[in-house]
């Protein structure tokens, strides 16, 4: 079975949707991955650059189907041309060492284009030119390459093979569905197992994993859900960091693929999205009256997405371009569209706030800060009608019945509350104390202090990552006191060690950023002060 939607994804896939599973095959055979493109004109000819394991470095252009002799001659012959004769300009590469350059395709080359191409090697090799050649890779030999580095790795149980094939095929058009993909995960890492295996295994199993990760994903990609294709490879990296925890695994054995392949995709489909924002017209999904409900959710997890993005590119040291303006306007022009509908949306916020302070130097940003305190305590407070749902629960779990008054009746009524406790108003009450406006918070505190505040915290570092622990990890639930000095607590507000953040992503705070929108159930106080002041140490454009 897993053979047969192997052989029919490499069949289906385009450029975009098997450029990335080839990176995980190059990364199992040895190869580094230095670069993986946007697909733009400054690509010249090379969707993906490495070093092979003799330290050559290696260029590829990617093609779909069958490669005909119009085909070598209607754009690929010049592609290829630049594919191999100009030199790779790159940091991490020697450019007075020439290059090898490949042609692949998921079809394969007809015999006379093939001859076309045998006929330049040659020419190049009689102009004494023969460090200048092109190496072609064809579907039989990309099939045996996913079949051995996947099948032997792969989850068995049929349940999960199950789980897959839904996945492979869904239309790719709707919101990614997190718990069947982690479940996925669960089952190729295994991290509940005792014996530690090799660190070759665990090499071979974050890549095997990267590329049922491409293809479980196909269909978002090939629809171009951005959205979906981030948040899939956000759960992938914090499965790897999970093993990588688990076993005190070396950055050798995952640096290459989780920093350079899966975080360079999440860039880039953030990159997309930004560019696919831009294109639109309008950000509505079907027809007006329907797409009415959930326009502002959708426009909070934009405005979240597109301020990653934009502190990304900060933390990065990008040159200032046109992107920057665009991304800034975006955020001042939708901000007032912001809806908190529930706790899980506290990180998309968050995000919007960390660059929205960035760019705006008034003091709207710690208003909207106030905001969410106020709206926190009046939702969830003890004699509340209306509620905002704790972070375990979605946008697409939650909507229903927050909209149960205009759709209709509530057919099935939420068992829990919500009232008298939060996950997250602790964290924004710190947050809020590191600003000047003590007065403010004097007259908040009231309201405060009615609500406990939960904290979840797992048993073991790897946990962290997990969508959902099988271990029980320890809740707290703290109601702060009736009346607190204002000093005891701007001290705790300025504690910013994170102790509690795994050490593996705490180099990688915009990652760690992304993962809480992902993940937001596991957002906390201690997490969003150690955010809070990573955010403002991120070099100014």
């Amino acid at each position: 079975m897993l053979e047969k939607i192997i052989e029919h994804w490499l069949d289906n896939a385009t450029e975009r949707t098997f450029e990335k599973p080839f990176c995980y095959m190059l990364s199992a055979e040895g190869h580094t991955i230095i670069h993986l493109t946007r697909h733009g004109p400054q690509e010249k000819g090379r969707d993906i650059i490495t070093i092979n394991p003799d330290g050559i470095p290696c260029a590829f252009q990617l093609k779909t189907g069958k490669i005909s002799l119009t085909a070598w001659r209607n754009g690929i012959e010049s592609q290829t041309s630049a594919l191999v004769n100009l030199r790779i300009r790159h940091p991490s590469i020697n450019s007075s060492k020439h290059h090898e350059s490949y042609l692949v395709t998921n079809g394969n080359i007809e015999e006379e284009a093939s001859d076309e191409i045998d006929l330049r090697n040659q020419t190049w090799e009689s102009q004494n030119q023969s460090y200048l050649k092109l190496k072609t890779m064809v579907r039989g030999e990309l099939f045996k390459k996913a079949k051995k580095l996947g099948t032997d790795l792969w989850p068995s149980e049929l349940t999960d093979i199950r789980t897959l094939l839904e996945m492979f095929l869904e239309n790719g058009e709707g919101i990614l569905p997190k718990q069947k993909l982690s479940s996925l995960f669960e089952s190729i890492f295994q991290l509940d197992n005792e014996s530690a295996p090799s660190h070759n295994k665990c090499k071979r199993t974050i890549a095997s994993a990267g590329l049922l990760c491409a293809i479980a994903v196909s269909s978002y990609s090939d629809k171009d859900n951005h959205v979906a294709e981030i948040e899939a490879w956000s759960l992938y990296i914090a499965y790897v960091l999970a093993l990588v925890e688990r076993w005190n695994l070396p950055e050798n054995i995952y640096n290459n693929v989780v920093f350079e392949i899966a975080e360079q995709s999440i860039y880039n489909s953030l990159a997309n999205l930004c560019d696919e924002i831009k294109e639109r017209d309008h950000l509505i999904e079907g027809d007006l009256f329907s797409d009415s409900y959930v326009y502002r959710v959708r426009i909070t997890w934009l405005l979240g997405l597109m301020s990653i993005y934009a502190l990304w590119r900060h933390s990065k040291e990008e040159p200032t371009s046109e992107i920057d303006a665009f991304l800034s306007e975006f955020c001042k022009e939708k901000q007032h569209l912001l809806e908190l509908w529930g706790e899980a949306a506290i990180p998309q916020f968050l995000a919007f706030l960390w660059y929205f302070r960035r760019i705006n130097a008034t003091k709207r940003p710690t208003i909207l800060l106030h905001h969410l305190i106020s709206t926190i305590c009046e939702k969830n407070g003890p004699n509340s009608r209306p509620f905002l749902a704790n972070p375990y629960y979605e946008a697409d779990d939650i909507l229903p019945h927050i909209l149960a008054p205009i759709l209709g009746p509530d057919e099935d009524p939420l068992e829990e509350t919500f009232k008298g406790s939060s996950y997250t108003l602790e964290g924004l009450v710190h947050l809020f104390v590191r600003t000047p406006w003590k007065q403010t918070m004097k007259h908040l505190w009231p309201g405060v202090s009615k609500l406990a505040s939960i904290t979840y915290k797992p048993d073991n570092p790897w946990d962290f990552y997990r969508w959902m622990n099988k271990n029980e990890g320890k809740r707290y639930d703290v109601y702060p006191k009736p009346m607190q000095e204002w000093d005891d607590l701007k001290a705790l507000s300025l504690e910013s060690e994170g102790a509690c953040i795994p050490p593996t992503i705490k180099e990688h705070p915009i990652l760690l950023l992304l993962f809480l929108c992902v993940y937001p159930h596991r957002m906390n106080a201690e997490i969003m002060r150690w955010l809070d002041t990573q955010m403002k140490s991120i070099p100014r454009p």
